[in-house]
C-alpha cells in the first residue's frame, strides 16, 4: 500500500497504516496522484493545519502553537497531533478501532509520564479522549504507573544499572532472533569472549568511578548465561563488585541450572533469578526446540526455592500450535508456583527467526486476545499486580507485553529499563549502553556490536564508544 505526506513524520505515519494494514507492503510514493492514503501539512507562524484523505473518508486537525514551546516541544506536539489524524481518517474509513489507538510506540508509560510532566492530572481520561486508546488498555497505564510509584528516578543523571550479556545458548528457540550462538557448536569462543568481557567490565568500573555515577542494580542476561558451565560464570562474575539490593541473573533455561551455579549466585549477591517456561505444554517446547521437559521446571523451581532467590518467570501467549486451553494450562500453573513475577509475552514474529521464515504460527487475534484477557484475570485474582509494560513490532494483533508482580516484589531494573530512567553501563556483544539527560528528556546510546566474534576482535573499540557517551 502507497501513501503520501510532505510531513516529516512519514515513519510514524507508515506504522499506523501497518496497524490497519499488517500484511501489506506500506511505502512512501513520490506523488499524490499514485497512493492510496495522503496526509497533507500546511504550517502558518502559529500553527499548523493537518487534511488526511483514504478512501471516502476525510479527517482535518489543527494545532495552535505556544509561544513559550521550545523547538523539541514543538515537535513532540504535532507528531503526536499527525499520528491522531491519520489514525482518526482510517478509523472512519475502515470502521474499526484498535485498542491502542493512535500510539504505535513500544512504551504507551513512557507517554503517561511525560503527559504529567506536561500538567495533565487526569493521563487515563487523556489516553482515552485524546489518543483514542480503550479504556481497559488506558486503565493498565494507569495502573501501571501506580504500581511503579516510589521507584522512579525523575532527577538525578548519575543513577544508573549495569547490564551483561551472555550471547550463548544451549538451542535457539524458533521464535528467536537474537545475535546468539549454540554453546555446543560455539566452545572455543567461550575462553576469548569471557577475557574480553572481564576486560570491558573492569574498564566500565572505571569510567563509573570517574564519571561519578552510582549503580543501583545488576542484571546479567542473554542469550542463557547459566549455559555457561560454573568455572566460566564464576570468572565472569569475580569482576563485579558492586553493592546493590537487587542483582538478577536471567536462568532462562530450567535445563541449565545447577546447585553448583545457584550456590555460586547465593555467594555473589544474586538475589533473583528468571526460571522461564514459556509454556507448559510438552509437545509445544518440543516444537519451538527449547530442549527441558515440564518436569525440569518444578524440580528446578523448588531448587531456587531452596536457596531463597526471587523468582521471575515468562510465558508467552500466541506459541504455534497452542489453543486457549493449552495457554490457560500454562497461566495456571505459573500462578500455582507463587514466583514473585510473572511476565505474560505476544509472541512476535522477528525477522531472522526460524518462526517467521516458516510462518509456522496462528494469527487469530481474538484467540490471543481472549488468552492476555485471562492471564490478567487469573494473575490479579492470585494478587499480582501490572508493574511494567512495553509493546514490540511485528507481534500478532499488536498486543502487548506485561509484567505482573507479587506486592513489593518489583524487578527495579524491569522498570528502569522499560522507562528508561537510569543510565545502562552495558557490557557484552548486543549490549547497548544509554546515558540518559533526565532535565532534556534526552537519551543517547552507544551499541556495542551484535557479532560476538567481532566483539571480541573490536573490544578497545566497544570501550572507547562508551568511554566518549559517559565520559565526553
Amino acid at each position: 500500500m502507497k501513501f503520501f505526506t510532505n510531513s516529516e513524520f512519514s515513519a510514524d505515519i507508515a506504522d499506523i497504516i501497518r496497524e490497519y494494514f499488517p500484511n501489506e507492503k506500506i511505502e512512501k510514493a513520490e506523488a499524490d496522484e499514485d497512493c492510496q492514503l495522503s496526509f497533507f501539512v500546511e504550517k502558518f507562524d502559529n500553527k499548523e493545519e493537518y487534511i488526511c484523505k483514504f478512501d471516502q473518508a476525510e479527517e482535518k486537525d489543527e494545532i495552535f502553537f505556544d509561544d513559550d514551546w521550545s523547538i523539541l516541544q514543538k515537535k513532540r506536539f504535532t507528531k503526536r497531533k499527525s499520528k491522531i489524524c491519520v489514525y482518526n481518517c482510517l478509523s472512519k474509513a475502515m470502521n474499526k478501532t484498535l485498542a491502542w489507538g493512535s500510539l504505535t510506540g513500544i512504551r504507551p508509560t513512557k507517554l503517561a509520564y511525560e503527559l504529567k510532566k506536561e500538567g495533565e492530572t487526569d493521563t487515563l481520561s487523556a489516553f482515552e479522549n485524546i489518543f483514542k486508546v480503550s479504556h481497559k488498555k488506558a486503565k493498565l497505564v494507569d495502573n501501571i504507573l501506580k504500581n511503579q510509584s516510589g521507584l522512579m528516578n525523575f532527577s538525578d543523571d548519575n543513577y544508573a544499572d549495569f547490564y551483561i550479556n551472555i550471547p550463548f545458548c544451549v538451542s535457539r528457540c524458533s521464535y528467536c532472533s537474537f545475535v546468539s550462538g549454540d554453546i555446543s557448536k560455539q566452545k572455543h569462543f567461550i575462553e576469548p569472549y569471557i577475557n574480553a568481557l572481564c576486560h570491558e567490565i573492569d574498564e566500565t568500573k572505571k569510567m563509573i568511578k570517574e564519571g561519578g555515577y552510582k549503580i543501583n542494580h545488576l542484571y546479567i542476561g542473554g542469550g542463557t548465561p547459566t549455559s555457561f558451565c560454573v568455572e566460566d560464570l564464576e570468572k565472569t562474575l569475580s569482576h563485579i563488585d558492586f553493592k546493590v539490593d537487587e542483582f538478577t541473573v536471567e536462568a532462562g533455561r530450567p535445563d541449565t541450572i545447577t546447585k553448583e551455579k545457584l550456590e555460586l549466585f547465593k555467594a555473589v549477591g544474586v538475589n533473583r533469578i528468571s526460571i522461564n517456561p514459556q509454556t507448559f505444554e510438552q509437545k509445544t517446547l518440543d516444537l519451538i526446540n527449547r530442549k527441558h521437559t515440564i518436569t525440569d521446571i518444578y524440580v528446578k523451581f523448588e531448587l531456587a526455592r531452596q536457596f531463597g532467590f526471587e523468582i521471575n518467570m515468562d510465558l508467552i501467549a500466541g506459541l504455534p500450535g497452542e489453543t486457549f486451553e493449552n495457554f490457560k494450562h500454562s497461566i495456571d500453573s505459573a500462578v500455582a508456583l507463587k514466583p514473585e513475577n510473572i511476565t505474560v509475552h505476544t509472541l512476535a514474529l522477528k525477522s531472522g527467526s526460524q518462526m517467521k521464515e516458516e510462518s509456522k504460527v496462528s494469527d487469530n487475534e481474538n484467540e490471543i486476545e481472549k488468552m492476555l484477557d485471562y492471564a490478567s484475570e487469573k494473575v490479579a485474582d492470585a494478587g499480582f499486580v501490572p508493574y511494567y509494560m512495553y509493546r514490540q513490532k511485528y507481534v500478532i494483533g499488536n498486543f502487548e507485553n506485561v509484567g505482573y508482580c507479587l506486592p513489593q516484589k518489583q524487578c527495579k531494573y524491569n522498570i528502569d529499563m522499560m522507562e528508561e530512567v537510569a543510565n545502562i553501563f552495558a557490557c557484552g556483544a548486543n549490549a547497548i549502553s544509554k546515558r540518559v539527560f533526565l532535565s532534556q528528556n534526552r537519551i543517547e546510546r552507544a551499541p556495542n556490536v551484535k557479532d560476538f566474534t567481532n566483539y571480541i576482535e573490536r573490544i578497545d573499540e566497544m570501550i572507547e564508544r562508551k568511554k566518549r557517551l559517559f565520559l565526553g
